[in-house]
């Protein structure tokens, strides 16, 4: 293809949301080896159009065509079998996987590295971007900024011909962003196509060759970037013509008195990545944060709103206040707003009206009941003098553009009526035309006579718009700028120079740098916080309460028992395996004790002769029951949506009916020579105990090591993300639910083996038996992490619990209350370490 011609074309592309046009006959045209920057308003349709293009949302009307060819059945997949790439606006990662595993699972088959050299091949990738991280680190505990550094390493890795890049740099420092500048180029220069989408218009003129505005949905013009000022694009993305992009400044309108009381007086505070920081802010003054990251001034911003430990002396107003909590920072007049709004500021799936009013729900409660009327009025209010672009108070936060979510964040704020505003990066993430009314609302907030605190990575915005800058350097200010000496200038200097103020570092405080791989001595905590500790904690406290019960019986570890207590546990920890592969996607399934049930009833029926013809019918036909029921379940929750509990329990109910109409009493002896076959040993280990262990072992190494694995995971972590990274996402939950079902049967075939009847209520318990042993293996209830092994050794410590609770005489209700307490232990034990806060331990996660 020559260089110059056409690789992607969008013609006439239109798309509604109930009722609401996103787009309406946009086009675009994208050349070869050339940078296109896409420019508009939040809510213009640059996204939209962008995601339409990679197959992720399907347009009501046009075209779609990448190198010459129309993609007529679009999705993810197709898009990218033709050469297109996307580093999306809200990275398509998977939180629950690794660095290295995010990397692999985006890769087309062709582009895919062996698993043994994986993690060589991330670092490679990461390196081109600039990226010091760890590869075996979990997305999920990256900072916004590394995270957005492996989204754009992943779609350079697939070398495409098209690479659409949809708000790249609104995390980034600017050494990353030169840095992401280089590639971009050198890709541009080796004929990739790049359509860069931004709202920071000195990047796109520095990057772009050709400019496209978009407004209310529709293309408005196509021009050289040579050709035009930042002020030519502002007129076309807003419509008219904008005077300024800062307001005055409070020092240049009135003069701020150095003896007016401040409103926040903060002295040798101290706290995780900071320390010794004094800091005053007076009414009327915006006062800015800033550093390379992890240099504190984050850390201290959301000490400042109670939610990091904080220590020293702050008053606001002259007040001593303690801020242990974000309540008391509340009480106190302090509002945050979180550089993060999509996992710290935004209730997605509650409507604009309930995000809004979430902080002042007391003001309009009486007796405890909020007076919606007087809500909709103040909400309306506040949304409406933000210029909010919603189709109704309820609609769905989540659905909005960034820059409506931004606003609403702010209007929620501003309806609490602060007296110190905390804003961590306040713009990120919106159009030109509301960072103007972003900045403007915070001008406006200091004027009324309160004080406000920026933090922010963007030095254009510091200059423009605070008072006052200080910047960080390993915890602490190593400049403090005023007045005439706030500029994009200084302010860089002194960040890329900048020496804290006193020697040493800080407790969690970072160097000046790229973000660092993990110290050698964190392993062993990284170990802990692993989807295998549970496995072991488990197997150890299985040992230890056996070794304990045989110093109180010595029938305990007789062969004969042992024997029957491995027998035991191979049923539940097929039927737990099961269990997890299902709690891996993010839902659980309650039939699986009736199902088990159901089946050896009906072996009741065909297992009653010996003969190799008999049983293996029986087991087939125990198989193939399981095999439909289980589809039946994934295809309720996916296709039916319906909420896998309310699934799994109609199934549950329809399932121990059956068996109840089967067998109303036990009955259906399963012949002997079956029951011997099935508890044949090895010594005294059963050679079923033997597969399930083979089993679990073998589904574990899927699970980490082959495709299959990585996108059960996947589809668990982030089913949305999945989608876009060609997850065949509906297709994984129903067969996992199938598999579940299947694993089921094998438990039903050895439960057979052990009842040699058939019994309508011999099952029921395995439902949560298993769903206790996949809590205890530390499975997470919301998806994308778990393991087999260690479901398989949860599943050993509940037969173990029960077997020891025989020999100690311990009634029935002492053997439940003990298998709560091992299970809210665990729990307990789990989570905390995942959060970093187990006692005694010295490592911060």
């Amino acid at each position: 293809m020559a260089r110059g011609s056409p690789v992607l074309r969008l013609a006439g592309v239109t798309k509604q949301y109930s009722g609401v046009v996103a787009l309406r006959s946009a086009d675009l045209d994208v050349l070869r080896g050339e940078v296109h920057a896409i420019v508009g308003e939040n809510g213009a349709g640059k996204s939209t159009l962008m995601a339409i293009a990679a197959g992720s949302l399907l347009a009501d009307a046009g075209t779609v065509e990448i190198c010459n060819e129309v993609m007529r059945h679009p999705s993810p997949a197709a898009a990218q079998a033709l050469g297109l790439a996307v580093v999306y606006q809200q990275p398509a990662l998977l939180p629950d996987l690794t660095v290295t595993e995010n990397l692999v699972f985006a890769m087309p088959p062709a582009w895919r590295p062996p698993m043994s050299r994986a993690t060589t091949w991330a670092r490679e990738r990461l390196d081109l971007v600039g990226a010091d991280l760890d590869p075996h680190q979990r997305i999920g505990e990256l900072p916004v900024a590394d995270r957005q550094l492996v989204e754009i390493a992943k779609a350079l890795a697939m070398e495409p011909r098209v690479l659409i890049l949809d708000e790249p740099t609104e995390a980034l420092v600017a050494e990353d962003v030169d840095q992401l500048f280089t590639q971009v180029r050198r890709f541009a220069e080796a004929g990739t196509a790049i359509v860069y989408i931004s709202h920071r218009l000195p990047e796109v003129r520095r990057i772009a060759d050709r400019i496209t505005v978009l407004r209310d949905g529709e293309t408005r013009g196509t021009l050289n970037a040579a050709d035009v000022t930042e002020g030519d694009i502002l007129r076309l993305i807003v419509g008219r013509p904008v005077d300024s992009t800062f307001p005055n400044k409070a020092t240049a309108e009135r003069g701020a008195d150095p003896k007016e009381p401040p409103v926040l007086d903060l002295h040798a505070a101290s706290g995780a990545g900071f320390a010794d920081v004094d800091l005053r802010i007076r009414p009327g003054e915006i006062v800015g944060l800033t550093g390379m990251p992890g240099n504190g001034h984050h850390d201290l911003a959301r000490a400042l709103a109670g939610l990091q430990q904080l220590d020293g002396e702050v008053r606001i107003d002259g007040t001593s206040v303690r801020l242990s909590t974000p309540q008391r920072a509340m009480d106190a007049g302090i509002v945050h707003i979180p550089g993060d709004r999509r996992r710290e500021g935004l209730f997605e799936s509650l409507s604009v009206r309930e995000n809004a009013a979430v902080l002042t729900l007391r003001d309009r409660a009486k007796a405890g009941f909020v007076r919606r009327n007087r809500e909709r009025a103040i909400v309306g209010a506040e949304v409406g003098a933000l210029a909010v672009k919603t189709p109704s108070l309820e609609t769905p936060a989540g659905t909005l553009s960034g820059g409506n979510q931004q606003k609403v964040v702010l209007a929620r704020a501003l309806l609490a009526r602060p007296r110190l505003l905390i804003a961590e990066e306040p713009t990120q993430g919106v159009d030109v035309g509301t960072r103007l009314e972003i900045y403007r609302i915070l001008r406006r907030l200091a004027e009324d006579g309160n004080a406000v605190l920026v933090v922010s990575s963007d030095t254009h915005e510091l200059q423009g718009l605070c008072d006052r800058v200080m910047i960080f350097s390993r915890g602490r200010v190593c400049a403090d700028l005023e007045g005439p000496e706030v500029s994009e200038k200084a302010i860089t200097g002194a960040i890329l120079t900048g020496s804290p103020s006193q020697s040493g570092t800080v407790s969690g405080a970072a160097p000046l740098g790229p973000p660092r791989r993990e110290p050698p001595k964190l392993r062993a905590w990284g170990l802990l916080r692993g989807d295998h500790a549970p496995g072991m904690v488990l197997a150890l406290a299985a040992l230890l309460l056996m070794m304990y019960a045989a110093t109180q019986s010595g029938q305990l570890l007789t062969s004969q028992n042992l024997e029957g207590l491995l027998y035991t546990m191979s049923a539940l920890i097929f039927v737990s395996l099961g269990q997890m592969i299902v709690v891996v996607l993010g839902g659980i399934d309650l039939s699986v004790g009736p199902l088990t049930g159901f089946l050896v009833v009906v072996a009741s029926f065909l297992a009653t002769s010996g003969g190799l013809g008999g049983t293996m019918t029986a087991i087939a036909a125990m198989l193939a029951l399981a095999a439909a029921i289980g589809l039946l379940n994934g295809s309720m929750v996916r296709l039916a949506r319906m909420s896998p509990v309310v699934a799994t329990l109609v199934t549950f109910i329809v399932l121990q009916g059956g068996s109840l109409l089967l067998r109303p009493l036990p009955g259906g002896f399963i012949h002997e020579d079956v029951i011997a076959g099935l508890h044949a040993t090895v010594g005294f280990v059963p050679w079923v105990f033997i597969g399930a262990v083979a089993v679990a072992v073998a589904a574990e190494w899927a699970l980490r090591r082959t495709r299959w694995g990585l996108q059960l995971r996947a589809v668990g972590s982030d089913s949305s993300a999945a989608h876009r990274l060609a997850a065949k996402v509906t297709l994984t939950h129903i067969l996992g639910y199938g598999t579940c079902s299947i694993l089921a049967a094998l438990g039903a075939i050895v439960l057979m083996g052990q009842n040699g009847i058939g019994d309508a209520t011999a099952g029921l318990t395995y439902t949560f038996s298993s769903i206790t042993a996949v809590i205890l293996a530390g499975a997470t209830i919301y998806g994308g992490r778990g393991s087999f092994l260690s479901a398989a050794v949860a599943a050993m410590l509940v037969e173990v619990t029960i077997n020891v609770s025989a020999f100690l005489e311990l009634n029935e209700a002492w053997r439940h209350w003990l298998l709560g307490i091992l299970t809210l232990a665990a729990a307990a034990l789990f989570c905390g370490i995942r959060r970093g806060q187990v006692p005694g331990m010295a490592a911060r996660a």
